[in-house]
């Protein structure tokens, strides 16, 4: 099997090739790059079963004749390779409004088109290489998407309650909970457990949460546990993978929503 490219792929191009050699019948394919538009060896495109060619070439898997603005190459590979994965519809809807250039307002940081970017201008004349380098990244992109589902999952059973500065939001799961999903529900404080036992608490920025008054009761009433109080005590933490704790926190979620409702 081989997957044809354009030279200088960018991320449409990219995640199109990642799709075919990790949900498609192209895992261990060969890659070959041709200038865009062109086929491989000039034979006319999708008459070979075993060249599949993506964003070029004007077959199956390349959007551009159409000006619909919810097609990409990479959109037209998922919904042939794995048309009922959420997580990777949600990472395809976002290449492929990079790829009509449907930004969101406000600043933009470093992304991953500037990581491609960076890759072809490092192998201008090796579009392998962008290709093999790119491959984790969607992989880890991917992984991302499936815990953001997990993440939402957990959130519909979360425990709401109230604070001093306003609601706070309790989300018990494998991964912890998301506090940005938290905070976009509208939470000025949200708390966390794992399945790890890993616990936190966390406040929005630009909130005039305190947490040393909690940081002070957990020193008393769970004197055993490694809680650190970030100075911006807007950040509470027992455990994080950067930093496992040597003595984890022995309060369930509840106890911990329960002493912050105190204060």
């Amino acid at each position: 099997m081989t997957i044809v490219g354009h030279l200088a792929p960018d991320l449409d191009c990219l995640t199109a090739i990642w799709l075919l050699m990790r949900f498609g019948p192209a895992k261990d394919a060969d890659l070959q790059f041709v200038p865009a538009g062109r086929t491989w060896r000039d034979q006319p495109v999708d008459s070979d079963p075993h060249i599949i060619h993506v964003d070029t070439g004007g077959g199956r898997f390349d959007h551009h004749q159409t000006s619909d603005p919810t097609l990409s190459a990479a959109e037209l590979v998922r919904r042939a390779v794995a048309p009922n994965d959420e997580a990777l519809r949600r990472l395809v809807d976002q290449v492929t409004r990079i790829d009509h250039a449907d930004y969101r307002p406000g600043h933009v940081f470093f992304n991953i088109t500037d990581l491609i970017a960076g890759y072809n201008a490092l192998y201008p004349n090796r579009p392998h290489h962008v290709a093999q380098a790119m491959l984790a990244n969607l992989d880890a992109w991917y992984e991302h998407e499936v815990r953001q589902l997990r993440f939402e999952q957990a959130f519909q059973h979360r425990l709401e309650f109230d604070t001093p500065w306003g609601l706070g939001i309790a989300v018990q799961s494998a991964d912890g909970g998301s506090s940005r999903l938290a905070f976009s529900y509208g939470a000025v404080l949200f708390a966390y457990r794992d399945r790890r036992g890993y616990m936190g608490v966390t406040a929005q920025r630009r909130s005039n949460v305190d947490l040393q008054p909690v940081y002070e009761t957990l020193r008393q009433c769970d004197s055993q546990a490694d809680w650190y109080l970030h100075p911006s005590h807007r950040l509470l933490l027992c455990g994080t993978p950067k930093a496992p704790p040597r003595h984890f926190s022995q309060l369930s979620l509840e106890e911990l929503v329960e002493i912050i409702r105190r204060q």
